[in-house]
């Protein structure tokens, strides 16, 4: 994959001359030469219409016009279903003015002065989610979900500790709408769907993705940004239902029953049922499998959280229907088997 991000565009806007220089003398030592520099920042727009970006460094203070402006400016770009990344670059150590960078739809931020190898890690990590996340696109616009298995893969494998995370929670939402009594279709979509719930994670940077530790709130903010990422992957294929259902439980297996999850915060039925079913499933995997920052937990300790969060964090009637399958099939027993 190295050489095709070697040929994708990188445009680098900052009002200083000699930081640009350096930037792109960074990025020409690791061939990255395809590089855009712009100095006007009123001719952001023009010159990007010209040259469409894969990758936007920006200086987020600028005389005149700055970064935030911009950001709002490119705002069809970076929210749309393009979904330019952009990079911030900031000397500002205020915590309020990365994070307001972040909600305005930057990707990443690098703290000036800049480290090279730092640089070149983010310029590796984003450029590497932009290629993946436009094949993901051309494989749903050719095929649908015939590839869904494998697509599934790709953003698992960014997260890089369990390869079947996905894979066990459509086996175990789908277990949970047929408690539901939901009919056989809508568990047969939400088993397929379901494996898709954190395909968005495909553009998070690996040094969050990774992070053996906690997060920190800064961190936090661009992990959130996986829910509408990965909605928006899905907003350019209409036609299919499937792909709708996708769609919605991307955007909304964080939401919490009482409102305070994200991206919208949803409460209640206004979540959509396939984004609550798959919030319990979701939560259940991850607690009794290994994670970097934890052991497993037991299936009777996962339960009890899973208990505990209902009526708070999760639908008190799904957590039911979860209960009434345990009844009948050992919980961490059936998830590991294909169903």
């Amino acid at each position: 994959m190295h050489a095709e991000l070697g040929k994708m565009q990188i445009v680098a806007v900052d009002d200083t001359s000699v930081n640009l220089t350096l930037l792109a003398t960074i990025l020409a030592s690791a061939e990255y030469d395809n590089v855009l520099c712009i100095s006007d920042p009123y001719k952001v727009e023009e010159e990007l219409g010209r040259n469409p970006p894969d990758l936007l460094f920006l200086d987020l203070h600028m005389p005149g016009r700055d970064g935030f402006e911009i950001l709002a400016g490119l705002a069809p770009q970076v929210r749309g279903p393009d979904m330019l990344p952009v990079c911030v670059i900031t000397a500002d150590s205020d915590i309020k003015v990365r994070r307001q960078a972040l909600q305005m739809g930057a990707r990443d931020f690098i703290v000036k002065p800049i480290d090279a190898i730092e640089v070149l890690m983010r310029t590796r990590n984003l450029l590497e989610a932009r290629w993946l996340q436009q094949h993901l696109r051309y494989e749903l616009e050719r095929s649908g979900f015939e590839n869904l298995e494998r697509l599934a893969h790709i953003a698992e494998s960014r997260d890089s500790h369990d390869y079947e995370h996905a894979t066990r929670v459509g086996r175990l939402a789908r277990r949970i709408a047929e408690a539901m009594g939901l009919g056989s279709q809508f568990a047969a979509m939400i088993r397929e769907t379901a494996a898709l719930h954190d395909v968005g994670k495909i553009v998070i940077p690996d040094s969050i993705l990774r992070k053996p530790g906690p997060l920190t709130p800064e961190e936090f903010d661009v992990m959130r940004t996986h829910t509408t990422v990965g909605s928006e992957m899905f907003g350019t294929v209409t036609h299919s239902e499937t792909i709708g259902m996708a769609a919605t439980i991307a955007r909304s297996h964080h939401e919490r029953w009482d409102g305070s999850g994200y991206p919208d915060g949803l409460a209640g039925e206004d979540i959509p049922i396939a984004a609550r079913i798959v919030a319990v499933a979701d939560v259940f995997d991850a607690l009794v499998t290994n994670r970097p920052y934890r052991d497993a937990l037991t299936e009777e300790e996962a339960v009890a959280v899973i208990d505990a969060g209902a009526g708070a964090q999760f639908d008190p009637d799904v957590v039911e229907a979860f209960h009434r399958w345990r009844e009948v099939s050992p919980a961490t027993e059936a998830i590991y088997r294909a169903v």
